[in-house]
């Protein structure tokens, strides 16, 4: 795929090229000079010496050649050898001495520039034309200097000398032949794509995809480090936290989904984002064992779904965050129902309605072939090219989500305000609210995460400036100098805090509940295992469950008196539950 933005951005950096053609005035009393051995149009130019203009600087004229030459390397193999020779003829103009005869019979020398034919104008100008229209406008074969003289004349230059004082008066005028006295060759329209960046014509395999353009004949090596020197930290980072979220979501499905001896509706809902979760991470994993995991055994090509270990992480990532994102919205209306003393009615129905769509959308991407790795992602749904598989496939599920969460969220601070002012009790209000945290960390992990893709997108244009200024870099020919300051650094950091987190989330709400205790230690699972490992006897069950019940029937008591509930059997149910 061509990175087409960047394309546009690299092309203004050729601006500096016609400040360098255009800008100069065209000044007579010049010296002719020898062409530099060093200079790289020394082998292009059929003469040997050239006319410098007063004050300017040979070694000077030689690097700006240079940097331009690498530049060239960004255009196209039709552009490039008729760039080069415009610019060897611009740049170095064949020098011609005249000796003339004053009227005191003093002889005079002039030394005028023969300025390049505007036939070889031309032969740049129709392959360079994409690069000249959409940038460089000014750069025109029928440009002239200040003076009025045409930088590129038809077939000759009229020079007027003229002068009028005490060392003579003279006035003359000077017919020069313009010049098209180069070498043509064949082998400058080879392009030699600066390293780091890939020759596109010696490694694109046909029928393979995600290669990153920068022109038409460069490409990206893989892997290329967004943020040199920075990326290690950020995956060490990324490997942390998101193994502390896999840890407390194996702890999680056991405490919800294991040990129970039954399986409440809440239950379902917290081991379901927790599977999410712990799902999620697994693809991280898969991720770790290579360093270079975007990369494909082909030079310069990121993975894509052809790859089936991509393919595989892709699915695996994208079924997890959808089960987590699809789940936490049920968590937070369970929420809301048991803060109205009421009770989930066809759970049945919405659990097959929510696998069913996070199966659809984990599958969906994957008929369209959209599993690929990029630049700045792993494998996951590629939306290089402008699709709206991201939006479809998760963007806009998460955004019903969050919106679902911040009704359900809303209206249980209505209803535990409610509950606390008729029946004050901290411990009840402390369990509230540490749900009502829990929400808003779910609230806020799905925001950040899908609100990043569109501040980065508004900033593109930023990411493509630097990008450009690096590759302007490299084209002076020493990498190693060269830095990508691409901005961003600290909200990506801050990106793979909230997505290693995630599976942290749903523990920090019911995992640190006294709750917890009285599953383990009521779980005929987990005596049938005390008993095996002869640990029964070391720890007291029936205690620790009689507290558990204690507790549990104070939050009963507190939430009878709320509702002033008639029925004892209907409340018990509802509080029955973790």
């Amino acid at each position: 795929m061509k990175i087409n933005s960047f394309l546009l951005k690299l092309i203004i950096y050729y601006s500096f090229i016609i400040n360098f053609i255009s800008s100069q005035d065209l000044k007579l009393g010049g010296s002719c000079e020898l062409i530099d051995l060093n200079s790289p149009c020394y082998s292009k130019l059929n003469y040997t010496t050239f006319y410098l203009q007063p004050g300017d600087s040979i070694i000077e004229l030689n690097k700006n050649v240079s940097n331009i030459f690498g530049m060239l390397e960004f255009t196209t193999p039709e552009c490039k050898p008729n760039a080069i020779n415009i610019f060897c003829l611009k740049s170095y103009p064949k020098c011609e001495t005249y000796n003339e005869t004053l009227t005191n019979n003093t002889t005079i020398s002039f030394n005028l520039p023969s300025l390049p034919c505007n036939s070889i104008c031309l032969k740049a100008e129709t392959p360079c034309k994409s690069y000249i229209d959409s940038y460089l406008k000014e750069l025109s074969c029928n440009s002239k200097f200040s003076n009025g003289i045409p930088m590129f004349p038809l077939n000759s230059t009229n020079y007027q000398l003229n002068q009028t004082g005490s060392s003579g008066n003279y006035d003359f005028n000077i017919n020069l032949k313009c010049n098209d006295d180069i070498i043509y060759d064949n082998s400058t329209s080879v392009i030699n794509c600066p390293s780091p960046l890939l020759n596109a014509i010696d490694h694109v395999k046909p029928g393979k995809t995600t290669y990153y353009y920068i022109t038409d004949s460069c490409i990206l090596d893989c892997p290329f480090e967004i943020y040199p020197g920075k990326t290690k930290i950020l995956d060490r980072t990324n490997y942390a936290l998101t193994s502390i979220s896999f840890i407390t979501c194996i702890f999680m499905i056991l405490t919800f989904g294991v040990l129970p001896n039954k399986i409440t509706h809440r239950m379902e809902s917290i081991l379901s984002f927790a599977c999410g979760g712990c799902i999620t991470a697994l693809s991280l994993f898969i991720q770790s064992g290579d360093d270079n995991f975007n990369c494909s055994s082909d030079p310069g090509r990121f993975k894509s779904q052809s790859d089936h270990l991509c393919l595989l992480s892709g699915l695996v990532f994208q079924f997890g965050a959808i089960t987590s994102i699809f789940w936490s919205p049920m968590i937070a209306y369970d929420f809301y129902i048991t803060s109205t003393l009421g009770k989930i009615r066809k759970f049945g129905i919405y659990r097959i309605v929510l696998w069913s769509f996070i199966f659809i959308l984990t599958a969906l991407p994957a008929f369209g072939g959209k599993y690929s790795a990029t630049v700045a992602t792993n494998c996951w749904i590629n939306s290089d090219d402008g699709s709206a598989w991201q939006y479809v496939s998760f963007y806009i599920p998460s955004w019903c989500a969050m919106g679902l969460i911040c009704i359900f969220s809303i209206l249980s601070v209505i209803n535990v305000t409610k509950m606390y002012i008729q029946t004050p009790n901290n411990r009840i209000l402390f369990f509230n609210i540490k749900i009502l945290i829990t929400l808003l960390l779910f609230l806020f992990v799905l925001t950040f995460a899908s609100s990043l893709k569109f501040y980065m997108e508004e900033r593109m244009d930023t990411y493509f400036d630097a990008i450009a200024i690096w590759a302007e870099c490299i084209s002076k020919g020493d990498p190693s100098q060269c830095e990508l300051k691409a901005p961003g650094y600290d909200l990506k950091a801050l990106n793979i805090v909230v997505i290693g987190i995630l599976g942290f989330t749903v523990f920090i709400g019911y995992g640190l509940d006294p709750i917890v205790i009285h599953i383990w230690m009521s779980s005929k699972k987990f005596q049938w295992v005390l008993k095996k490992c002869k640990l029964d006897k070391l720890i007291k069950l029936n205690n620790t469950i009689d507290n558990e019940i204690g507790s549990t029937s104070e939050r009963k008591q507190t939430a009878l008196k709320m509702s002033n509930v008639s029925t004892t059997s209907n409340s018990t149910d509802i509080n029955q539950q973790p």
